[in-house]
């Protein structure tokens, strides 16, 4: 507390740093400080206002004391080797007792990042002063360049007591700076030619710097270490390319001039172990750090962008630097070669065209005019080659179908980026349409209207059995050479199968990728294709990047943005040489409290804090809310269908009568009332579409016992988890029997429950009639139950679920499940 001013310092107990907090002054001279947890209570009356009167509990003047000093000081700026002479301020020590004290004085500064100011630069007149009694004392301040740095400092003159208490502290600030000298930035493009006009980015530990001569490209600095960058994307035969270049540490002592030279940045190259492109969002990053200060920098490139250049650059010696690249590579979808290898290039599928299956086509082509003035006439069975002037059209493309064409090859404007985004669903042309490069598709040409043999062959795939997410980083500096190879060894090697849930055949995902300084996953913008139904063979860089998969049931209607709906692991990081597999949406997908869930179910004081999401699969540690519609989710968004939202409802029950629902699941806090009670808590869920036809609803019913707590205690809500033995088409075998494993637990962070009971029970008529399964106890908390075809049932039928556990607290779950999953009809 203050004696002059009415504030408050305030410090967070354990586990409340996260806590925010307002202070009210009130007329009758109190000073509350209110953490916002407690203002509902406070409001409700349940707490007393008076509890965070801090004025009422503190004595000011007692709390002051009778020694007062000078507040703040700012010290005259220093420039070192400037021939700064030494210089003084005053610190004033007012005494309002009654008797003389004696202070010790310690003065210490640093940056805010910590960079102590060296000793003997700020210093006392005195180390020790007595102040008379209702006397004044002054002790100058001798402020000395020495050995000062660079820097923005700030700290206290502090006096203490001859029995180590502190009775004062005056704040103090000083700026030193150093000789100031031109920096002069020339650029050159990738053939080495100055680029005038261009004007990198210079960064240093105070931030970023202008230039004084933006026509000289001349900016005045103070001696010191600093960054520059500039990136720039040209046109290839391919597609583009991106130079991304650096000077990490150029240190300034005098007039410098720094050239960044296009022509001199060396390729990325990623090395897979099969034939692989970039797909989706190519991300570029860079962190530079400083003195405590630290930039980051990225960019993402749709996959025109083919390739990727970065200026080499020495190990840096001040701070910290670090340059990666995130790849999305899959086998190549298309390519294009004409028999006997005279032309090879690659192709791009309008968005909407119908794909080639795997094994690709070999087609002759024709010469069938431009898209202005088409002529089919000699194109049946063949691949219509046309230059292309403008669009082309249904009615056009209606016309080469009718005209028994097989396919469209559209040569691309010389200058025009052919690439294209192909898109698995919605409206397809009548036949696939594909563009070709300006160069190769004119030599084809050229070729056919020389009456050369020109049967090109297609190969490629648009459903990649591999995926490599790579994360290729060089730290400290840029290599002359940068190679990334990906291998079994530095990677993760996951089996990934995509459950096909309903009529969608595609699914969209996303797994989001970021470096130990990054907050969160930039940069990601773009949503991925997979088909369903099958499984796919994905490495994924090992280390200490960090990663989030996100998979949703069918393909969002908009995939050029983060995919921010679906069912989702935890961040985490693999380790090299990891094997393992992820099954998404292997039933049966129910509501429940995932593995390694980083939000407890608990209660504190009369407060629950529920979260529960709605929907989770058999992989530990996968799960999904419900989807609203107007946010990006919902189920049938395809094909022209309006989205529906899924449905969550919850009620909470305190010894028998309800005390809170929501529309919305559960998931957030509930006040209750106070003591030990029986409780209840129901979740219902649904979601029906032709894309969804398992877990179509859900209902699960907790019951426990809970307690007023003094601090915060996990709910002893049981979980159950599921292993049935579904395929990527989410059904069993046709045998008449399976075997279904059942694991009960509490969430993380409380003990496993103890004499737990089972029951399951089937139905293969939507819930008309049910059968009870035979279990029997593998270990403690995990079941098997036998589950067997009714014998009137003889072709395919859902599996309704529906389990029942108890534990010897008295705590129990019940869970229905619509239509979990299927049971084919028998071999015969």
């Amino acid at each position: 507390m203050s004696a002059h001013r009415r504030t408050a310092s305030v410090l967070p107990g354990p586990g409340r740093g996260h806590i925010p907090f307002r202070t009210l002054e009130q007329g009758d001279g109190s000073l509350t400080v209110l953490p916002a947890d407690a203002e509902a209570l406070v409001a409700a009356g349940t707490l007393d206002r008076r509890l965070f009167d801090v004025a009422g509990r503190v004595d000011l003047t007692a709390a002051a004391g009778p020694v007062t000093a000078t507040g703040t000081v700012v010290l005259d700026p220093l420039v070192p080797g400037r021939g700064t002479t030494r210089q003084k301020d005053t610190v004033r020590y007012t005494n309002t007792g009654d008797r003389p004290v004696d202070l010790r004085l310690d003065v210490r500064l640093a940056t805010d990042t910590g960079r102590r100011l060296p000793d003997g630069v700020v210093t006392p007149g005195t180390d020790t002063v007595r102040v008379g009694a209702g006397a004044t004392a002054e002790v100058p301040l001798d402020v000395t360049p020495g050995t000062a740095a660079r820097g923005k400092y700030f700290g206290y003159v502090t006096a203490t007591a001859a029995d180590g208490t502190t009775v004062a502290h005056t704040t103090l600030s000083l700026l030193v700076r150093a000789p100031e000298h031109r920096l002069t930035v020339v650029v050159r493009d990738r053939d080495g030619h100055v680029m005038p006009g261009v004007l990198p980015n210079i960064w240093g530990a105070e931030g970023f710097v202008d230039y004084t001569d933006r026509d000289a490209a001349v900016a005045t600095v103070e001696e010191g270490t600093y960054f520059l960058n500039a990136s720039f994307a040209y046109s290839a035969e391919d597609g583009e390319e991106v130079r991304e270049l650096f000077a990490p540490e150029v240190k300034v002592t005098q007039d410098t001039t720094v050239t960044l030279n296009a022509a001199d940045a060396t390729e990325v190259e990623i090395r897979t172990p099969r034939p692989a492109e970039q797909r989706s969002i190519l991300n570029v990053n860079w962190r530079r750090e400083l003195d405590g200060y630290r930039w980051s920098w990225g960019s993402m490139y749709f996959d025109a962008v083919k390739h990727v250049y970065a200026s080499p650059s020495p190990q840096v010696t001040d701070g910290s630097f670090e340059f990666s690249t995130r790849w999305q590579l899959t086998a190549p979808q298309l390519r294009a070669e004409v028999a006997g290898g005279a032309v090879r290039f690659t192709p791009y599928y309008e968005p909407t065209s119908p794909a080639f299956g795997d094994g690709g086509a070999r087609l002759r082509a024709v010469d069938a005019g431009s898209t202005a003035a088409p002529d089919f006439r000699a194109a049946r069975g063949k691949l219509a080659v046309l230059e292309y002037e403008s669009d082309p059209g249904d009615a056009m493309l209606a016309r080469a179908k009718a005209a028994g064409v097989k396919a469209v090859l559209l040569v691309w404007p010389r200058g025009q980026t052919v690439w294209s985004w192909w898109q698995p669903d919605g409206d397809r042309e009548p036949l696939p349409v594909l563009r070709a490069p300006h160069t190769q598709g004119t030599a084809l040409l050229a070729r056919v209207r020389k009456g050369r043999s020109a049967v090109v062959h297609f190969s490629g795939t648009v459903r990649s059995p591999y995926l490599y997410d790579v994360m290729q980083v060089a730290t400290g500096s840029v290599p002359e050479r940068i190679v990334h190879t990906v291998t079994e060894r530095e990677s993760a090697v996951i089996r990934a199968t995509y459950t096909r849930t309903g009529d969608s055949a595609w699914t969209s995902e996303q797994r989001f990728g970021w470096r130990p300084y990054q907050e969160t996953a930039w940069n990601n913008e773009t949503s991925r294709y997979v088909p369903v139904g099958r499984e796919r063979l994905e490495y994924v860089r090992a280390g200490d990047t960090l990663w989030s998969h996100t998979v949703h049931h069918n393909v969002v209607p908009d995939p050029h943005r983060r995919l921010q709906v679906g069912m989702r692991d935890l961040p985490h990081t693999y380790r090299p040489g990891q094997r393992g597999t992820e099954r998404w949406f292997s039933g049966p997908v129910r509501p429940s409290i995932p593995v390694g869930a980083p939000w407890p179910s608990v209660r504190h004081g009369d407060t629950l804090s529920v979260h529960i999401p709605e929907f989770t699969d058999s992989a530990p540690g996968h799960w999904s809310f419900a989807e609203v519609a107007d946010f990006g989710g919902g189920i049938g968004a395809r094909d022209g269908q309006e989205p529906v939202s899924d449905t969550a409802e919850a009620a909470l029950y305190h010894d028998g009568e309800q005390v809170f629902s929501s529309q919305h699941g559960m998931w957030g806090d509930v006040e209750v009332p106070g003591g030990a009670a029986d409780y209840r808590l129901d979740l219902r869920t649904s979601r029906t579409s032709d894309d969804w036809r398992f877990g179509t609803g859900t209902r699960t019913s907790w019951t426990f016992t809970s307690g007023t707590e003094t601090e915060e205690a996990e709910l002893p809500l049981l979980q159950v988890d599921y292993a049935v033995p579904v395929d990527a088409g989410n059904a069993v075998g046709p045998q008449r029997r399976h075997t279904v494993g059942i694991g009960v637990r509490m969430q993380d962070g409380m003990a496993a429950p103890r004499g737990v009971t089972v029951r399951l029970e089937t139905s293969y008529d939507d819930g008309h009639t049910w059968t009870r399964a035979r279990t029997e106890r593998v270990s403690t908390g995990r079941f098997t139950a036998t589950v067997e075809r009714p014998s009137r049932v003889h072709g395919d039928a859902a599996v309704t679920l529906r389990v029942t556990a108890t534990d010897a607290a008295g705590n129990s779950v019940r869970q229905t499940i619509d239509r979990a999953y299927l049971h084919p009809g028998s071999a015969s």
